[in-house]
């Protein structure tokens, strides 16, 4: 996860700015933790994820499709 940062200042980056964990972890793959569903809930509209994602979470979150 951590190819073009290092290692303490994604740390620092990942605590700071939980849209930025976000997006980080739905595009590059999950941590070993889940991910907290409100949490997402509130953010998912303002992260930068391809649409196929968007609509599989949405689909997660909400149990519907948002087509």
């Amino acid at each position: 996860m951590t190819w073009d940062y290092a290692k303490h200042n994604a740390k620092k980056q990942a605590k700071s700015d939980t849209i930025w964990r976000l997006e980080r972890f739905i595009n590059y793959g999950f941590p070993v933790t889940k991910l907290k569903r409100s949490e997402l809930k509130k953010k998912l509209a303002n992260l930068s994820i391809p649409e196929d994602r968007r609509a599989f979470l949405s689909l997660l979150i909400w149990k519907k499709k948002k087509f």
